[in-house]
């Protein structure tokens, strides 16, 4: 064997060494796991709970009577409600420059970016069934829940971009939302009810059973304000 093809050899095996250690460094954890909820990796179905280590390719699985609140290596916090599927497709996060695009099969979820939402231009997708929700740094809710359409609703923070096929709206104030229904653009923004509101934030609240509202709220403030 010569010493050209043993080099060669030598820098396929770093490459795909690399590759496989980039692969397994976790992106972030569970903060908190209520019922039984499951992780799908590499084919296989796994039991999660608090302080798990979460991975890129990652499909989080909240059966009925599962939830799941999630942190990020930036910070971001992700809760998701009770039958949701959550897939973290993709997580690049860099001082200046980050890449993020996970993907809600079914279910609601809820999001507050980290220092991932306060770069100048930030990408940050979660793609759904119905529309591609893209976010401007900011705390946001999106689901299916309510009926067959995707309802999107802006919490705080810069904007949200909702854009398929057919077309795209922003929704710039805290409380204004949109739909979007199969085969259609999203619908003009409009300001949800507080009765909306408070059920979309009560299907992605996840707590110790038999907490009340503020104990539940203080609990997850220090959850997600711990260190990485």
């Amino acid at each position: 064997m010569s010493l050209k093809t043993i080099k060669l050899l030598l820098t396929c095996l770093l490459i795909t060494f690399s590759v496989q250690t980039l692969a397994a460094e976790s992106i972030g954890k569970v903060v908190l796991a209520q019922g039984q909820p499951i992780v799908e990796r590499d084919n296989q179905h796994l039991p999660i709970k608090r302080n798990d280590k979460l991975y890129q390719k990652d499909r989080l699985i909240t059966p009925v009577g599962s939830r799941l609140l999630i942190k990020l290596k930036d910070k971001t916090t992700v809760s998701l409600a009770e039958n949701t599927v959550f897939e973290l497709s993709r997580y690049t996060f860099g001082k200046k420059k980050s890449d993020v695009s996970f993907k809600m099969i079914k279910g609601a979820f809820r999001t507050l970016t980290g220092a991932i939402g306060k770069q100048a231009n930030p990408k940050f997708e979660i793609h759904t069934p119905l529309a591609t929700i893209g976010v401007r740094g900011t705390e946001f809710w999106g689901g299916m829940i309510f009926s067959d359409a995707l309802d999107v609703t802006m919490l705080e923070g810069k904007g949200v971009y909702i854009t398929n096929e057919f077309g795209t709206v922003d929704i710039t104030r805290p409380g204004e939302g949109t739909m979007v229904k199969q085969g259609m653009a999203p619908s003009d923004v409009s300001v949800w009810t507080n009765e909306k509101l408070k059920k979309a934030a009560a299907a992605t609240a996840v707590g110790s059973p038999g907490n009340t509202d503020d104990e539940n709220n203080l609990d997850l403030f220090q959850l997600m304000n711990e260190a990485y």
